[in-house]
């Protein structure tokens, strides 16, 4: 985005500028974070940072990247704090995701999710996962090519991730 040659004064031109840039510093701090909610608090936080920088500001150079340089710097200070400070939110996340679940409990939801597929699906992953046979032993045990074997058994993997119980 070309900046506009302004006073780095002029509070209604640094506004206007501030206004044009949110669409391309919104993405960039999405793909930084990928939480649309740690985008938004990084969004305010770096226009306040830039609102209280922007006598530094100058119209003259790339206004955009000093922005986003601006917002890369929240973005950084806020991993930093967060590594640092104890019991945030993304660790109690990491604890959530540590969790391991009950062995009969997984046994019991593969068997139900397992039971809702094609035979055919249910036969290649047993056949492969299971029994340890090779897709070329599936595809002239089911008289298939061997590409198809690996086609249904990619499908039935994400046929088997995506079921609900």
């Amino acid at each position: 985005m070309p900046a506009a040659v302004l006073p780095p004064t002029d509070d209604l031109a640094f506004a206007v500028f501030l206004q044009q840039a949110m669409p391309g510093l919104r993405t960039f701090l999405l793909r930084l974070c990928g939480d649309p909610t740690d985008a938004e608090d990084l969004q305010q936080e770096t226009l306040a940072k830039v609102w209280r920088l922007r006598a530094t500001f100058d119209a003259t150079k790339n206004g955009e990247a000093w922005l986003l340089q601006a917002a890369f710097h929240c973005f950084c200070d806020q991993r930093r704090r967060r590594r640092l400070t104890p019991g945030t939110a993304v660790d109690a996340a990491a604890a959530v995701a540590k969790a391991v679940p009950c062995a009969l409990e997984l046994r019991d939801e593969v068997a139900h999710r397992l039971q809702r597929l094609e035979p055919l699906a249910q036969a290649l992953l047993l056949g492969f996962h299971a029994e340890g046979r090779t897709l070329r032993e599936l595809a002239a045990r089911h008289g298939l090519p061997l590409n198809t074997v690996k086609s249904h058994l990619h499908r039935a993997r994400l046929r088997l991730q995506e079921e609900q119980p």
